[in-house]
C-alpha cells in the first residue's frame, strides 16, 4: 500500500474458524456460533476503522495461511499483512516494525473484539500522538484494546505476560522505564465471556435507534442467537 496519510491503523484479526476463536464463549455458544459472532465483531471493527479516512487501514491476520481468506473478505484499499509467529508481543512488535518501516509516523493497533468501541476513541488516539509517545486504551480486565505510538519500540512488547490482569500496568511501566510519555484513553471492555456478551447486549439495547447504529453486524448475529443466549427473553429481539 502506498503511504498516503502518514497514519496507519492495524486490526489484529484471526480467521474465524470454529474451535479457534472466542472459545471462552463456549458454552453457551457452540464453536460454530462463537466463530460467527467473532466474524461479526471483525466486520464491525473494520467498518468502524474504515470510517477514519485520514489513516490507511491494515488487517494483521492470523494464521499465516489465511491471506486469501482475508484478501477476499476485505479488498483494497484495505491491505492484509501477516502477524507471523510467536506470542502476542512478538506479533504486535512485528506489525509495528513493518508499518513504521513503510514510513508511517503514527500507528494505532486495535483489537478485533471491541466492535462497540466509539470511533472517537481511535480519532483521539491519533490526536494525542501529536504530543504523546504512546497511547493505550485500557480494558476492564487489565489489558488494552488499543495501543498507539509514533515510533517502533519493540521493548514495549517484550516480557509481558499476555492474557493477565497486569498487561496494561506492565506496559505503562515499561514506557516509563524507556523515558516515553504515555496517556490512557477511556476504558472499554472486550468480549471474551458470556458475561461480556450479555453486557454488550444491554449496551446495544440502550443504543437502539441511535445514529449511526452501533455495530450492526454484531446486532444481527446476536439476534440470531437469541434462543441460545436469553431463551424467550425479548431483549435481543428489541435490538
Amino acid at each position: 500500500m502506498t503511504n498516503r496519510s502518514g497514519s496507519a491503523i492495524a486490526i489484529m484479526a484471526k480467521q474465524p474458524e470454529p474451535g479457534k476463536v472466542k472459545t471462552r464463549l463456549c458454552p453457551p455458544l457452540t464453536p460454530r456460533e462463537a466463530a460467527d459472532v467473532y466474524g461479526a465483531f471483525l466486520l464491525d471493527t473494520v467498518g468502524l476503522t474504515s470510517g477514519i479516512p485520514e489513516a490507511d487501514l491494515f488487517i494483521a491476520y492470523d494464521p499465516y495461511t489465511a491471506r486469501d481468506f482475508f484478501s477476499r473478505m476485505f479488498p483494497r484499499p484495505v491491505e492484509c499483512i501477516p502477524q507471523g509467529t510467536g506470542d502476542l508481543g512478538n506479533r504486535l512488535s512485528r506489525v509495528s516494525r513493518r508499518l513504521f518501516s513503510q514510513g508511517y509516523r503514527k500507528l494505532v493497533i486495535v483489537a478485533s473484539d471491541t466492535p462497540h468501541l466509539p470511533q472517537d476513541a481511535i480519532r483521539r488516539a491519533f490526536i494525542r500522538l501529536n504530543e504523546t509517545d504512546v497511547v493505550l486504551g485500557p480494558c476492564d480486565d487489565g489489558g488494552y484494546y488499543l495501543i498507539g505510538s509514533r515510533v517502533h519500540v519493540p521493548a514495549l512488547f517484550d516480557g509481558i505476560v499476555w492474557s493477565s490482569s497486569a498487561v496494561l500496568e506492565r506496559t505503562t511501566g515499561r514506557a516509563e522505564d524507556l523515558g516515553l510519555t504515555w496517556e490512557l484513553l477511556p476504558s472499554c471492555y472486550d468480549i471474551d465471556t458470556k458475561e461480556d456478551l450479555l453486557r454488550l447486549i444491554m449496551d446495544l439495547k440502550d443504543n437502539r435507534g441511535g445514529s449511526p447504529v452501533m455495530c450492526p453486524r454484531t446486532r444481527e448475529a446476536l439476534v440470531a442467537l437469541a434462543p441460545v443466549l436469553l431463551g424467550d427473553n425479548g431483549v435481543l429481539k428489541s435490538l
